[in-house]
């Protein structure tokens, strides 16, 4: 794992200094989804929970691999409050609340009821007490002001209807100079799989330039999966 001083870079340091014409960034930037991740989200109104377990709970999914690795790239700690923000099954929150033990909190955030009843109820079996399992709606993910110190969202940015929104409400949650790990799928035309083409809205660097815009800090791009992105950034 390491930070990439790529051309990405150069792009990130361009934004930052104004290079990019406001205009520029206006026809770039998208507040919906495709078709495929609306439909996508629809479903999630009632999920067959075991059928997303077994997709995402599995060896040779990505983020189920590096599970590990991306708990160590969050900096958890004994005490330190996270937001697992399209948390699905609750696999990598579990994981969070043993890092962060009693005197920290997991806050798992799923749209899906089915979901986050499922969250709650493995961790109450787990006897997992620091996971509490927060159904968020797409403009908001119902955290309190300043409660978390971290906020991780993995292949699920691209599925926010309302992308300004949702990053207001993520800034609100953290506190001060707090973290936002977001790892998301590679979109370029060409090279990325069909259905990342037509499920994924835009490509890393407009997701970027939101975020940006939201008046989060980017801080790195660390080389840790193959086909997705893994972004740093910092709220003010």
């Amino acid at each position: 794992m390491r930070a990439i001083p790529t051309l990405f870079g150069l792009l990130i340091a361009g934004l930052l200094g104004g290079s990019v014409p406001a205009a520029a960034q206006d026809q770039d930037r998208h507040d919906h989804i495709t078709p495929m991740a609306k439909q996508l989200n629809e479903s999630f109104a009632d999920p067959d929970v075991q059928q997303w377990i077994s997709r995402f709970e599995r060896d040779g999914r990505a983020i189920y691999d590096s599970r590990f690795d991306i708990l160590d790239l969050m900096g958890l700690e004994p005490g330190v409050d996270v937001a697992d923000i399209g948390a699905g099954s609750g696999f990598l929150s579990r994981l969070m609340a043993q890092r962060v033990g009693p005197g920290g909190t997991v806050y798992a955030v799923d749209i899906a009821p089915s979901l986050v009843e499922h969250i709650d109820e493995t961790a109450k079996a787990m006897e997992l007490d620091n996971v509490t399992a927060v159904l968020g709606d797409p403009r908001s993910p119902k955290l309190a002001e300043g409660s978390v110190d971290v906020v991780f969202i993995a292949d699920s940015y691209h599925h926010f209807e309302f992308p300004m929104e949702m990053l207001a409400e993520v800034k609100k949650a953290l506190r001060p100079g707090g973290l936002l790990l977001l790892i998301d799928f590679e979109r370029i035309e060409g090279r990325s799989q069909e259905f990342v083409l037509n499920m994924v809205r835009a490509g890393k660097d407009v997701f970027t330039r939101e975020i940006l815009d939201a008046g989060f800090e980017f801080l790195e791009e660390v080389d840790l999966l193959e086909d997705q992105y893994v972004l740093k950034f910092r709220a003010p």
